[in-house]
């Protein structure tokens, strides 16, 4: 897949001086002079197996030769508002068109979801526009000094759905927010991430460790996770559907 969709495209300008992509190294298991950055307060912002299970995958990637480098990430807040405020009005201003004949088309979530961020004003999108800019700036500079900034993926592993979410929809903007806790800063800033599985919590529900490069550095990430999926023993879902027996 990511060697059909890697490289330039001749219809997108901007992306016309990018490097050549490339696997090269994909199953070469030492990691000798890669830099993985974390920034221990947001690392460990998680439930304790997450942390403890991804704190397990770091320790093995320094074993195959990575070093780990302490780091700090200013304004995080401050992005999760502007990341929260971008997709939200680009979403709601996706569906503006039709919005009063079919707005109860939609679940009962999106609607409450669409409606929080139809009250969103032009200024809100300037400013998180402003604050997009500036964590640009900060990863970009960042990711010079490092090659990878690790983190879960998530804040938690998944949560149970209430009974009554599916009759009736459920907004719990909260919990989505400690879902997406480690996942807006790529997404914000146009930078290649990575998730891939390291463990299980208690329950047995997967837990996964997440990889974010620089731009065009999809390589180095995609190196961590072959090397770290060889050291998980995979479990089968509690309730699956084998397709490919």
């Amino acid at each position: 897949g990511y060697a059909v969709l890697a490289g330039p495209d001749p219809r997108y300008q901007a992306g016309l001086g990018q490097p050549p992509p490339h696997l090269s190294q994909l199953h070469n298991g030492d990691l000798s002079g890669i830099r993985i950055g974390v920034y221990r307060p947001w690392f460990e912002d998680a439930q304790a197996p997450l942390v403890a299970a991804c704190q397990e995958t770091l320790e093995r990637f320094q074993a195959a030769g990575a070093e780990i480098i302490d780091i700090e990430i200013p304004d995080l807040e401050l992005g999760r508002l502007a990341h929260t405020v971008s997709i939200g009005s680009e979403m709601a201003t996706a569906r503006e068109e039709g919005w009063d004949q079919h707005r109860k088309d939609y679940g009962l979530d999106v609607r409450v979801n669409l409606t929080i961020a139809r009250t969103f004003s032009a200024s809100d999108y300037v400013r998180a526009q402003q604050a997009r800019t500036r964590m640009s700036h900060i990863f970009g500079d960042l990711l010079r000094s490092v090659d990878v900034v690790a983190t879960p993926t998530t804040g938690i592993t998944a949560p149970l759905i209430p009974e009554d979410a599916l009759p009736a929809g459920q907004s719990d903007l909260e919990t989505l927010s400690i879902i997406m806790r480690f996942a807006f800063p790529a997404n914000l800033c146009g930078l290649p991430a990575i998730a891939f599985p390291v463990g299980y919590d208690p329950q047995g529900l997967p837990i996964s460790f997440q990889a974010m490069g620089g731009p065009w550095q999809e390589h180095t990430l995609l190196r961590l996770a072959v090397l770290a999926e060889q050291w998980l023993e995979r479990r089968k879902p509690a309730v699956h559907f084998d397709l490919l027996p």
